[in-house]
């Protein structure tokens, strides 16, 4: 678990880091500005889809152990299920975290804005990484229940 946590922060901050990269080297800052305005939106939105993205999961596992398999085969998936919640909640603090540093007028001199862009973009691409988890989990379940 923490292991999974782990890659999918440095795969999700090395993502940011090249994008922001890009956006300095074009000069654009559309999608920074576009992700200051609506990320808390956008990253509730994501929660909502995992969530009902989950219901669907957990309707196919319920299906599952009604046909007999036992429901402890399950409970790391399950887990799994709360942590991406947990996941995408935590996320959603640490943009009001970042954008609440980023429009301090008492760090401007001491936070580099390049340093909160950074994290700025991780946090998107962390919340991607998880709705996409969350997506192929459907496919799995689906896949698994069609062999029964």
């Amino acid at each position: 678990m923490i292991i999974g946590i782990l890659r999918t922060l440095l795969v999700s901050v090395g993502i940011a880091c090249l994008t922001n990269y890009a956006l300095e080297a074009i000069g654009s800052r559309y999608l920074l500005d576009f992700l200051k305005a609506n990320i808390i939106n956008i990253q509730i939105g994501l929660l909502a889809i995992n969530t009902a993205t989950l219901g669907v999961v957990l309707t196919k596992l319920r299906d599952l152990v009604d046909k007999g398999v036992p429901l402890e085969k399950f409970s790391s998936a399950r887990r799994e299920m709360l942590l991406s919640v947990k996941e995408q909640v935590a996320l959603i603090i640490a943009v009001i975290v970042i954008l609440s540093l980023d429009g301090a007028t008492l760090l401007k001199s001491i936070v580099p804005s390049g340093l909160l862009h950074i994290l700025l973009l991780s946090c998107f691409a962390y919340a991607l990484m998880v709705l996409y988890d969350t997506a192929k989990s459907v496919f799995v379940v689906l896949g698994d229940s069609s062999e029964s």
